[in-house]
């Protein structure tokens, strides 16, 4: 599991300062939103993104496999998909497999938004966890029927209500990983001070033989300590 985070790593890191340098090439002139330089970009976006959730997803199947299992096959459909639009004429035309994408991928992230929240703090702090899941489930509901090109936003007052779920999802994912990461840390001192530590019955013995002298040599040292007295 280790040795796969540190592939992810590698990967997601390194497609990251692909996609940088190629942004940064764009502020200079270079013309990258067009062509195959903007298929390569969104490429790159694309798995530096996805190798980074993945990493996230190792950890929720440490502790929920069944779910981490699930939500990281999600997101292998979701990146298979992108790069099938990506890599093909797709990109440059409206078409249901775009749309079926882009809903695939929103339900995806979704879900392993959850998942991940749910994974680290259990069935404590339920009270923040249901509004939390309740406004991710809606705000991914709102963006589903925008991709499948429902004109959402010719709604009074929808605009407002979608950016205001943007901003409550964003504020209490941030409060889910803090405290998360706070559990997490509680639970890991705690197991460091109940730690054990295994040894061979041969050390076993020893130790026990060991403890023997030393009571024995104790008491003589004892006993010789108290005729010296009378």
């Amino acid at each position: 599991m280790e040795k796969a985070k540190k592939v992810l790593m590698i990967t997601s890191l390194s497609t990251l300062a692909v996609a940088c340098i190629m942004l940064i090439l764009a502020v200079f002139g270079v013309q990258i939103f067009q062509g195959v330089p903007l298929r390569l970009l969104l490429i790159f976006a694309t798995i530096s993104v996805s190798s980074g959730i993945a990493i996230s997803e190792l950890g929720v199947i440490n502790r929920k496999k069944t779910l981490g299992l699930v939500g990281i096959s999600l997101l292998g459909l979701s990146v298979v998909l992108a790069l099938v639009v990506f890599c093909t004429n797709l990109l440059v035309t409206e078409s249901v497999f775009n749309r079926i994408t882009g809903i695939v991928s929103v339900c995806s992230i979704t879900f392993i938004v959850i998942i991940s929240i749910y994974s680290k703090l259990g069935k404590s702090l339920l009270a923040m966890q249901i509004p939390t899941y309740t406004a991710f489930g809606l705000f991914a509901t709102m963006g589903c029927v925008l991709i499948g090109g429902v004109d959402l936003f010719s709604i009074k007052g929808m605009l407002e209500i979608f950016i205001v779920l943007a901003i409550v999802c964003a504020g209490l994912l941030i409060a889910s990983s803090v405290i998360g990461a706070k559990k997490k840390s509680s639970q890991t001192e705690v197991g460091s001070k109940t730690k054990m530590v295994s040894i061979t019955l041969a050390e076993y013995e020893a130790l026990k033989a060991e403890n023997q002298s030393l009571k024995a040599e104790n008491e003589a040292l004892k006993s010789q300590l108290e005729k010296q007295a009378k």
